[in-house]
């Protein structure tokens, strides 16, 4: 009897603590917190994102402010001979498929020795919410690389 009532107790604080850990609420929808998304503007959020060789995806997630009060840049340097794309995803399921199309974009990168440098500049977006943004690079074959990703949001 006493196993049955710990085992009981210990299962009822995981549960409790499982639903309290994964963001859950009384409606089943998730409605991220970020309360002071503000305080990155100004200050770039970067990631060096390792890719397999062959087809490959990484992402990262960042902290987007008001998109109606700010502009944003995106930078990206790739390995020349790798041809990388980027889209965000946002938090509530708006997708941007278009932020960088390919590393190859004459029109927004430039060959600096072994690498493409990319910069895309976006206007202030007054449809869309602040909160967390997952960064998506897919590249569609070639060998391993890394690629860095920089996105920084600034008054416009």
């Amino acid at each position: 009897m006493r196993r049955n009532l710990a085992c009981f107790a210990v299962c009822g604080l995981l549960a409790i603590a499982s639903a309290g850990c994964t963001g859950g609420n009384s409606t089943g929808h998730h409605k991220p917190e970020h309360a002071r998304t503000a305080s990155v503007v100004g200050r770039p959020q970067t990631a060096n994102l390792v890719m397999a060789r062959g087809h490959a995806t990484a992402q990262y997630v960042i902290t987007a402010p008001d998109p109606a009060r700010y502009v944003f840049d995106v930078a990206v340097t790739a390995r020349a001979s790798t041809d990388v794309a980027v889209k965000i995803r946002t938090w509530y399921g708006a997708v941007f498929p278009s932020i960088l199309i390919s590393s190859h974009q004459s029109d927004a990168c430039r060959l600096k020795g072994s690498r493409d440098v990319c910069l895309e500049h976006f206007p202030v977006l007054p449809a869309q919410r602040a909160g967390a943004w997952t960064v998506i690079a897919t590249k569609r074959s070639g060998p391993a690389t890394t690629v860095r990703i920089t996105i920084t949001f600034a008054k416009p």
